[in-house]
């Protein structure tokens, strides 16, 4: 239901914003005389949007720009990469000639289809008026910017606040860049600060749930496989760290459906406070904020880097511990007794985990 909201708002926002502009429209910083209306057009990666997460965060930022200039956007929600190249050589030819175009590729899994098919130099770069922004890459693409938050140090700062619990990293696919840099900084955390519980030392486990793109769209699948881990265990109470774009559906399907489940769940990409009672703490990624940004120093006439790192010395990247979470609990334990556990964590990691972060980028 939240999925089918969230395109239903977003459809009527992007019909609404096209029907109140006309092509005679010439928002701020462009140059003048150019008559062409500035458009903004985010190809999504198939089965992106509806996430409820990271996807969501980078096309509301996109949005809240469109909302607020005026410009015009488009959205293009291919089926597969097949058609997403059909939909990125289709607009390369129609914005060739254009000075007042941006395109804008959603997620890595576009990196190698931005390298085969890079823009004309001469019409595409950081200092034209049009330009094409590929996120969660830092590639070196002649004519495309890319830009990256970082997800070790908040990753980091997640495991070390997981302490005194089992985990479990549960991952959509394998290598991609942005997951596996997530797992290095939580792993990292937890050889240092796992600790033990009931004289037995904590485990991490990781679990890949397909060998593909297709991972991020598996939410049965990561309903059934929380459920056989929890179906094993006497008492399943380990802390999911979900790295699943929208299958995450399914591990909270499961934590919502299970009222006396002792497991916990990091909430992932965004604040997830209220989507289930079993979340102490989220990991939040800005995306949106960042893409909104580069959109605003394009309108206004400025420069965009060949590349830009973000993180949580930038406010990129945090973590927001989840206010009273245990007065709402139907079943609680003994690690998280005291009510502020999880903001104590915080407070105490969130330097180290910044100065882990900058060490990394090195």
């Amino acid at each position: 239901m939240e999925r089918q909201w969230f395109y239903f708002v977003l459809v009527c926002c992007v019909l609404a914003l096209a029907a109140c502009s006309s092509d005679d429209d010439n928002p701020t910083g462009l140059a003048e005389g150019n008559m062409r209306q500035a458009t903004v057009t985010l190809l999504t990666t198939p089965n992106g949007l509806g996430d409820n997460g990271y996807n969501d965060n980078a096309a509301q930022g996109i949005f809240a720009f469109a909302n607020q200039t005026g410009t015009r956007l488009h959205m293009l929600q291919p089926k597969d990469a097949a058609e997403a190249e059909t939909m990125y050589r289709q607009w390369l030819t129609d914005n060739a000639a254009q000075d007042s175009a941006v395109m804008i590729l959603g997620s890595s899994a576009y990196e190698a289809m931005a390298q085969r098919l890079p823009p004309l130099t001469s019409h595409f770069s950081p200092q034209s008026g049009s330009r094409v922004l590929l996120f969660e890459s830092e590639a070196a693409i002649d004519g495309v910017s890319t830009v990256l938050v970082c997800h070790y140090g908040v990753s980091w700062l997640a495991g070390a606040m997981s302490q005194g619990f089992d985990a479990l990293i549960l991952a959509a696919t394998e290598g991609n860049p942005a997951l596996e840099e997530s797992i290095a900084g939580f792993q990292d955390a937890r050889t240092a600060y796992a600790g033990e519980y009931e004289e037995r030392p904590c485990r991490t486990t990781v679990y890949y749930l397909a060998d593909s793109e297709a991972g991020f769209a598996m939410p049965d699948s990561a309903y059934r496989y929380i459920s056989r881990r929890a179906d094993k265990a006497d008492i399943y109470d380990e802390l999911i760290f979900p790295l699943l774009g929208g299958s995450e559906a399914g591990v909270l399907r499961y934590l919502n459906d299970n009222e006396f489940t002792t497991a916990l769940m990091v909430g992932m990409d965004v604040d997830q406070t209220g989507q289930s009672l079993r979340i102490p703490f989220s990991m939040v990624i800005r995306i949106g904020d960042v893409l909104r940004q580069y959109l605003n120093d394009w309108l206004s006439g400025r420069e965009w880097p060949q590349h830009q790192r973000f993180g949580m010395k930038d406010g990129a990247a945090d973590i927001v511990v989840t206010p009273n979470f245990i007065e709402h609990l139907t079943i609680w334990d003994d690690r998280y007794a005291d009510p502020d556990t999880f903001q104590r964590l915080y407070g105490k990691y969130k330097d180290e985990a910044m100065r882990k972060e900058e060490a990394y980028e090195k």
